[in-house]
This record gives structure tokens, sequence and C-alpha cells, in this order.
């Protein structure tokens, strides 16, 4: 016992024993007006019910009362914060930078893109025999416009709160949550969309910014993974090296994908339980992809019916258009009435894919329930 005494003792803070030092004092003077009173015993008590509670500023609060302290909490130390400001929770952003620094940057939000499709086989040269026709040959064209929209982000601070909070700057901590949700906002809806149902009022208008997952498949090209594949990860990796052939982008992509997936691809095993890919560049050379980018907002994400597995898209094929004064800009402002101090921030911008096929989306495509065979059920 006197070893763990020693041992909690010099564990603790100076302020600490010295609490400890004092609370021991009390005891040996309320020992002489107290005959039946045991402070080696009292003491032992202490530090077993420390034990119990799993502090010893616990133990000696529990037993306070004995000695006539009161308030003893005062002699204990508060704790040492380690932080002044308040660090974010947030969920994992670095595909965040990823996809907003790989965009094609455009000096205008209003973009129209058009293409002469000259893929049929009527357009080939001809062979000419003389004194035949010869034949013109017509093609189509195809185009789209863009429009811009505004995605902002709005606070206040009571301008009392600011003057009181000495300890660290509120109004910059403000200010970094803004720009950082923002920022998140608009790459999610650069990639997937903000999944909000078209009838919300706050959803970002995705004829405005076009979310690569569901583009047109003149831009995004769907390739479906084999639902009734016995190795659901061999299956998408099978459908990401067959569907290469449809990519018609830029240079070498990168996969988007959940964290989930990239743990089961580094799980595969081969038929002699041996590990078939070591590290992450493995499946990047596997793929052929340039990277494998984590984006936790993928997670059982869905296409209509479809589980949406990965895209796969070299962002500089992504233009996304704002005028100078369209970029992201933070505003404050001042509110006599209410005493308040207002922040806003917002930004007003474009985005769409400009390649055809410049984007693969990876998915299972599952049926559709109202497809679905009732078989014989009970009326």
């Amino acid at each position: 016992m006197e070893n763990n005494i020693q041992e909690v003792l010099h564990g603790m803070s100076p302020s600490q024993q010295a609490a400890v030092y004092a609370l021991l004092d009390s005891v040996l003077e309320n020992d002489l007006e107290h005959s039946d009173f045991d402070p080696e015993a009292e003491k032992n008590a202490i530090f077993a019910d420390a034990k119990k509670y799993g502090s010893l500023k616990d133990a000696f609060l529990e037993h306070a009362e004995n000695y006539g302290i009161e308030e003893i909490e005062e002699l204990f130390p508060q704790p040492n914060q380690l932080n002044k400001r308040p660090t974010f929770i947030n969920n994992k952003v670095e595909h965040v930078a990823k996809i907003l620094g790989a965009v094609h940057q455009m000096p205008t939000p209003r973009v129209k893109v058009m293409f002469a499709d000259i893929t049929s086989e009527t357009l080939r040269a001809k062979g000419y025999a003389k004194g035949d026709l010869k034949v013109e040959d017509v093609f189509g064209l195809i185009s789209r416009e863009t429009e811009p929209c505004t995605i902002y982000k709005k606070a206040k601070l009571d301008r009392d709160d600011i003057i009181d909070i000495t300890d660290f700057d509120v109004v910059a901590m403000i200010k970094d949550e803004l720009r950082m949700k923002l920022e998140e906002e608009i790459a999610r809806a650069i990639l997937i969309g903000d999944g909000r149902e078209p009838e919300d009022d706050y959803k970002i208008d995705e004829e405005c910014i076009r979310p690569i997952v569901s583009d047109h498949d003149f831009y995004s090209v769907k390739v479906a993974v084999d639902p009734d594949a016995e190795n659901p990860t061999k299956a998408f990796m099978e459908a990401c090296v067959r569907g290469r052939k449809e990519y018609k982008g830029s240079g070498r992509p990168t996969l988007f994908t959940t964290e989930d997936l990239v743990a089961d691809m580094l799980l595969l095993e081969d038929n002699n339980g041996r590990k078939i890919y070591m590290s992450e560049n493995d499946i990047k050379s596997a793929l052929r992809v340039s990277d494998i980018v984590c984006v936790p907002d993928m997670v059982d994400l869905k296409r209509d019916n479809n589980d949406v597995l990965g895209i796969i898209v070299n962002l500089a094929d992504y233009s996304v258009g704002a005028v100078k004064g369209g970029k992201m800009a933070m505003f404050d402002d001042f509110d006599i009435d209410y005493n308040q101090h207002k922040f806003l921030i917002e930004t007003r911008i474009s985005g769409s894919l400009l390649k055809p096929a410049s984007a693969l989306v990876i998915e299972k495509v599952n049926e559709d329930d109202e497809n679905e065979d009732p078989g014989n059920e009970e009326e």
C-alpha cells in the first residue's frame, strides 16, 4: 500500500500535492480533538476510495466533510485548457482541396460548348468510281449552355460576446468555419451534387453546377458492375479496367471512391491466401489511375436506384467559371439596432464537364422494385 501511495503522490502536480498535505494536516489536527479518530486508517481509506472513484480528488471530496473543510475543491487546481480556440469537429475533408485545386478555372461563368458528332459510319470517306454521283455528308451539332448560381453561408455574433471573449479571436474562428463549409459544399456539388431534394429551397441548382455523377451520358459514361459477381470488389475493379475504353478525357484520371472500397481492394487475396495489392500504388497501377481520393459523402451514394461505387475523372476537364466579382468573397456588416456583427461568404459560379465521355461512373445496377415479380403473395 505504501508503494502505491508514493506512486500516486509522485504522479501529482506540486499544487495537487500541496492540497493533499493540507488535507492530511487537517486530519492530524482533528486527531487531537477526537480520541477515537485514527489518522492512518483515514488516510488509507482515502487512497482506497481513490481507486474506487478513479480520482484522488473525488476521494478527498468524499471525505472532506469529516475534517470541517468547506469548499475543499478550491484547493485543487483548475484544469489547464490546452486549446484556447475550440477545435472544429468535422468530416474528413482532404478531398475538398484535391477537387477544388484540380478543376479548370475560367474567367466567365456563362459557358457554352459545342460538338460535331462525326462518329457515324455514314461519315466515312468514300471510294469513287468514274461516272457515279458523289454524295454529301451531313453531321449534327451538339451544344449546351451552363449559367451561374450563387452559393452562400451566413453567420452572426453579438458584439458583447465578441468583446467579452478575450482568449482567442472568435471572429476569425467564425470566418474560418464559413470558408471551410462553403468550399466543402462546392466540392460536393461538383462531384456528386449537394444531396438535397429538388423542392428544397436551399438546393444548389444542378443545371448551374452539374454533378459529375448524374451528368448526361454524353459527358459522364455509366459503367455497370456485375451485380451477381461472386466477389464484388473484383467485379468493381474489372468494371473500372474494362470501362476505361469508354474514357475520352484528358490524361490519366483520378478515382474517387470510399475508404471501405479501398480497404476491400487492399485485402484482396489470391488463391494461395496472399495479398494481391501491397499498397495503394499497386491498385492505382492496376486501375490505370493517377490517384485514389476517398470521399466520405460517397458512402451509400445512389444514382436513381443504382449504387455508385466510384467516379473516374480528370478534373481538368471540369470547368468552374466566375467573373472577378463572382469569386469567393467575405462580407462584414454591423446591425446597429440589434448590436450584432453579421458575416457572409458567397460565390457565384458555374460548373460543368467540357469534354464528351470525360468521366466514368462505376455503379452496381439494382433491379427496380416496381419491376420485381411479386410472386405468389397471398392477398
